[in-house]
Formats: structure tokens, C-alpha cells, sequence
């Protein structure tokens, strides 16, 4: 077996490979594009495992992203379409590939990565852990608030592009989790049907971008509007899209928003879903929980030297050996020390430490996005540590008390 990038020539054996691994999930546009990308990448480069006689028998994509990590950009590795010849299944053919990918990402300065997993259990083993989530919300539109002015409101133009792009760049730089990407972004937002902008004093606030999505009914004249992103910057925007979406009650049976706010149903008079899934007979579900992406730490000694603040400073000075266990990269593995002062982390030399946290690559990727605060790996079991006093003190140094947010699907 040999592990390489894609050649041009390779083309139709790749587009085979991950036509018969998504057969219903692979864009059009990304088979249009192969040709081009395996030249002049632009989405991302191929990398494919090939069999003695030169058989392409897996690949995948790795992509280069930059990641708001805790408040700061870094370059982040997407991996996706991930592909295995159903002639060659249980191979570890997906695994050696991921791995050889890990390795290219960490030696172009890439210390953290993140995918789209169709099994989560299945890339767990690989140290990727739970990250981001969504809500589908799915009310009637008769059900959602409206404040009788959407009046800043039109379908963007095509002049309108990269304002909304840098305006999306903008809230990717402020909000743990986003990501960007020059190819996804673009295409993300301007591949869907309809894209809404308000403007309001002149400049841009808020974008959606939405479809219609046929529902069970005798009639073809009620659809339901599916939100697939929302992002607005502040409330007076969000009120005018409110409006928008409550003023469809003709034509629209539900409205399904896709978003990252927890606090979403309190901009709905009944958040029902209309699953008619009540829990105890009564008890009505009013939301859809997604899993988003995974994220890996593949280089932790380079994570730590840019993650060098704390979210909030730290009662006390103390020195912290953290123990990790990576059995999928092992360089990561074994202890490291890091200085906590105030509001900074430093990596240090071995010295003795005054607390001791052991914790595998999947749980501390996931707590340093602040998918879970320490306290319930400790709770699980899932993490260890030496003086339960310092708790609060490494939560407050590694870990991240927002949740992190992304729309970008890769």
C-alpha cells in the first residue's frame, strides 16, 4: 500500500471512490471541479491510498482552514470525504490514511483539526472528541415573535458578495468555533437559493440564506422554509428577519431554523416542533439537537506554545503536569508542563508540579473547545486529577466557557 497525494491523470478513480462511498451526499459541483483541484487546489488536496498494482482503494480531502480557537485564529486542518472501495472494507485502509494526514497537517505548521464524522465512535478512537452542536427549530411561522418592521430587508445582489463575505470573516474572527475558508465560504453561502442581507444606515448587519423543502401535503402550495444559516450582529437585525419569517403563514407550514443559540425558543410563542414526539404523552420536543464537527489537538506541545492565555485569570500561580494519551500519534503522548500566571499559560520545562491532570487526546481536544467544562470529565471519570482545589484554576487556563459555534459543513 502506498499513501500520496492524487494525481491529475487519477481522476476517474477517484471520482468512482467517492461516488460510491457518498451516493447520495456527493455534490455535483465537487465532481465538476475534481479536474482543476488535483491541479490549482482550491477546496483542498486529495491524498490517496493506492494498492500495489496503483489502484486507488481510499482517499480523502485535507483542507486548509483558519479556526477561532478560544478567541484566537489558528490554522486548522479539515479533513473530509472520507473514502474506502467497498472492495476493501475493514482494511484500517480510512485509518492509515487519517493518520498519514494528521502528519502532513503538523509538518505545514497546522496544530488542530476537525471533520465531520459519520460515526463518532469510529473517529473517537483517532483522539478526535464532541465539539459544536445545533438546534433544528422547526415552529409555524404564526408562532414566531414579529416586530412589524422588516423594512432593511432584500435578496442580496451579486455586487453584494464579498461584503456579506467579510462581514461573515468578521463574526468568524469574533465567535469561538467559526472557521474560514476562501473556497467553502463562498460557496456555502452563495450555492443556496436565496441569500437575504438587511442593511440598515447604508452597511450590512445581518445575513440568512435559506430553501424551500416540499412537505406531506395534498396541495404542492405549502413548503417548508428551511433557515440554513443566520448571523446578524445584533438584535434590531434579528427582529426584522423574525418578521419576515412570522409574515409567511400563506404559503409556509413550518419554519426550520438551523442555528448555535441555545436561547433561540424564546423568540417563539410555541417553540412545538410539530414531530408530534411528546415525551410521556404531553411533553412536547421543540428542538432537533445536531451533531456539528470533531476536533483534534494533533500537535500539543505547538497548541500550547500559540494557546498561551487563559480565558480568565487564574487564582493562584501554580505549575501544571499534564498527562496525555494518544495512542494515535505518538508524540503527543507523555507529560507536559505548562506555568500558570494571571492570565497566561506557558509551556515549561519538567519540574516539579502542584497538580497533575491526565486526560486522553479526544477529552482535552473537547475540553479546550468548552464542549464540556473539566468538572464533568472529572465527574465521568473521563479525566483525572491529582487536587481537586485546582479544578476551577485549570478550567479557567485551558478550557473555554462558550460553547463553540460553526456553519461551515466540510
Amino acid at each position: 500500500m502506498e499513501i500520496r497525494f492524487v494525481r491529475p491523470e487519477e481522476e476517474g478513480q477517484l471520482a468512482r471512490n467517492i461516488l460510491t462511498a457518498f451516493p447520495s451526499k456527493t455534490p455535483e459541483s465537487l465532481l465538476n471541479n475534481m479536474g482543476s483541484e488535483l491541479v490549482t487546489p482550491d477546496e483542498g488536496r486529495y491524498l490517496g491510498c493506492f494498492d500495489d498494482d496503483g489502484t486507488l482503494v481510499g482517499s480523502t480531502l485535507l483542507m486548509d482552514f483558519q479556526m477561532n480557537v478560544r478567541g484566537k485564529l489558528m490554522k486548522m486542518g479539515g479533513t473530509a470525504y472520507v473514502s474506502t472501495s467497498f472492495l476493501h472494507k475493514k482494511e484500517h485502509i480510512a485509518r492509515n490514511m487519517i493518520r498519514v494526514g494528521i502528519g502532513v497537517f503538523a509538518k505545514t505548521g497546522t496544530p488542530v483539526g476537525a471533520l465531520h464524522p459519520f460515526n463518532p465512535a469510529f473517529y473517537s478512537k483517532m483522539g478526535f472528541g464532541y465539539c459544536n452542536e445545533s438546534v433544528m427549530y422547526s415552529p409555524k411561522p404564526q408562532y414566531i415573535r414579529s416586530y412589524g418592521d422588516k423594512s432593511g430587508l432584500s435578496y442580496a445582489k451579486p455586487g453584494d458578495e464579498e461584503e456579506i463575505l467579510e462581514f461573515y470573516r468578521a463574526y468568524a474572527r469574533k465567535n469561538h468555533g467559526a472557521t474560514i475558508h476562501p473556497f467553502m465560504d463562498k460557496h456555502r453561502i452563495f450555492d443556496m437559493p436565496y441569500v437575504v442581507v438587511c442593511r440598515r444606515n447604508d452597511r450590512i448587519t445581518g445575513y440568512l440564506t435559506f430553501e424551500f423543502a416540499e412537505v406531506d401535503h395534498y396541495t404542492d402550495m405549502y413548503h417548508d422554509l428551511v433557515v440554513r444559516e443566520i448571523i446578524c450582529e445584533d438584535m434590531e437585525t434579528m427582529k426584522q428577519f423574525l418578521t419576515f419569517f412570522a409574515s409567511q403563514t400563506d404559503q409556509i407550514e413550518r419554519v426550520r431554523i438551523y442555528t448555535c443559540e441555545e436561547y433561540f425558543p424564546m423568540l417563539f410563542t410555541n417553540p412545538d416542533s410539530g414531530e408530534n414526539r411528546a415525551f410521556d404523552g404531553a411533553i412536547q420536543e421543540v428542538g432537533r439537537k445536531n451533531m456539528g464537527y470533531m476536533f483534534r489537538i494533533f500537535d500539543v506541545k505547538e497548541y500550547f506554545r500559540q494557546q498561551d492565555h487563559c480565558e480568565r485569570p487564574a487564582k493562584r500561580e501554580f505549575v501544571l503536569e499534564l498527562q496525555v494519551d494518544d495512542d494515535f500519534v505518538a508524540e503527543n503522548s507523555g507529560s507536559l508542563y505548562l506555568h500558570v500566571c494571571g492570565g497566561r499559560v506557558e509551556l515549561t520545562k519538567q519540574q516539579p508540579a502542584d497538580v497533575v491532570l491526565k486526560a486522553g487526546i479526544a477529552d482535552l481536544s473537547s475540553f479546550v473547545m468548552g464542549a464540556f467544562p473539566l468538572e464533568a470529565f472529572l465527574w465521568a471519570g473521563r479525566m483525572s486529577c491529582s487536587d481537586h482545589s485546582y479544578a476551577e484554576d485549570i478550567q479557567r487556563a485551558l478550557g473555554w466557557s462558550q460553547k463553540p459555534k460553526n456553519y461551515t459543513y466540510f
